[in-house]
């Protein structure tokens, strides 16, 4: 079987979600997918750079991805919906286990604060949009992104309708407070 380099990085992501991500590894990764590490160094020059590459997609898909989509509305609270429908409808095991997997890892550590920074310098951007201060606009962004991670963290599955409405009822509180 041929594999694509999408295929590996698909496979480190279903691990991740299985809060495996002790096990990404070479040898873990070619006995999943029935392969011989010569199919992992045909992609990939080591596992810091398999690692690099997954972390790339993850930021591409759920960090970028989301901006796009939300820059793609009209008004900063239309933004802000954007943004939230996309977090509800994403499966948070992922997220969880990436940011788990930073305490341990200065390759991950490095790629989540990029993350965490682009996240938060979007939100900022999008509170001034709503009306608030230069000097409270990055406060409420890392107030809202830190519930975000929190929540994440407590309930790394897809948000069911009780924490879609725990998360609702925050956004509303702290949209309402931007000024």
């Amino acid at each position: 079987m041929r594999l694509s380099k999408q295929d590996w990085i698909r496979e480190g992501f279903s691990i991740l979600s299985e809060f495996a991500q002790d096990k990404i590894r070479i040898l873990y990764l070619c006995k999943r997918l029935k392969v011989t590490r010569g199919s992992f160094y045909h992609h990939f020059e080591s596992i810091d750079d398999y690692v690099n590459c997954l972390l790339q997609a993850w930021q591409e898909e759920n960090t970028e991805r989301f901006i796009q989509a939300a820059e793609g509305g009209g008004t900063a609270e239309d933004k802000m919906e954007a943004l939230d429908e996309l977090v509800f409808d994403t499966d948070n095991a992922v997220e969880a286990a990436i940011r788990s997997w930073s305490f341990y890892s200065d390759i991950v550590q490095r790629h989540v604060k990029k993350v965490d920074e682009q996240r938060i310098a979007y939100l900022t951007g999008v509170f001034k949009q709503m009306g608030a201060s230069a000097e409270n606009a990055p406060r409420i962004a890392k107030l809202e992104y830190a519930t975000l991670i929190g929540i994440q963290q407590l309930y790394p599955a897809k948000f069911d309708e009780e924490v879609r409405q725990l998360y609702t009822l925050h956004t509303r509180l702290m949209r309402g407070m931007n000024k």
